[in-house]
């Protein structure tokens, strides 16, 4: 079921009413294309905003020499690029990729600055959500800094189980090592050291932490 205009946090504390107003004075379009499209290609000109209103897609970052790195998963109600689209750069950082079907309000940018005029709110909540992307940039950054891959899952472990002690992975082996830009059986090997070490324990996805501050010191190696 398509998200409607109010799930979208774009438009939250924005009533459905003026939603209906403001777009009714603005261009935009309806798409939507089935699994396994190139959706958006890295480098492309990011002059619009693109709202994922159902569906999965996943972003990849490729290197000059082709190899792919996962950068994220990005379920509806999810927002394109928002932090490049008034940069001096204004280009698409990593291909996007739909995981299911998807769909997609998109609005170009100088319709994007109609809706901000018309209601500030909206602007607002852009803001926020600009923002709130700049720091999973520097969460991603701090990630890949980590040399070992040791390090970077016990980062990773560390962040999924907030407080808790114990919790369920919501990535596959082979999803993490998507993320991590290795293969599968490196990371496999990753969690049999951290259980090896007695800092963890994993049975299928059900994680255990047993000792959190080697857990935290192993962020460190």
């Amino acid at each position: 079921m398509e998200i409607q205009w109010s799930e979208i946090p774009l438009f939250r504390e924005v009533e459905s009413n003026e939603l209906d107003r403001l777009f009714s004075s603005i261009l935009f379009q309806r798409r939507s294309f089935p699994p396994g499209s190139l959706v958006v290609s890295q480098g492309e000109e990011c002059n619009r905003l693109m709202i994922l209103t159902e569906g999965m897609v996943k972003g990849e970052m490729i290197s000059p020499d082709g190899k792919s790195l996962k950068i994220e998963d990005m379920e509806a109600p999810s927002i394109l690029a928002s932090a490049f689209l008034f940069g001096r750069k204004n280009f698409f950082p990593v291909n996007i990729t739909s995981v299911t079907e998807v769909k997609f309000i998109v609005i170009p940018r100088g319709e994007l600055l109609k809706l901000f005029q018309m209601n500030q709110q909206i602007l607002q909540n852009f803001l926020a959500m600009i923002s709130s992307r700049a720091q999973f940039l520097s969460d991603k950054l701090r990630f890949h800094s980590f040399k070992s891959l040791k390090a970077k899952l016990a980062y990773f472990l560390v962040n999924e189980a907030g407080k808790a002690n114990s919790f369920k992975l919501r990535h596959s082996q082979q999803e993490l090592a998507e993320l991590f830009g290795v293969a599968r059986p490196s990371v496999g090997r990753a969690f049999l050291i951290l259980q090896e070490e007695g800092i963890i324990d994993i049975r299928y996805r059900q994680v255990e932490i047993l000792d959190r501050k080697k857990l935290n010191e192993a962020c460190n190696e």
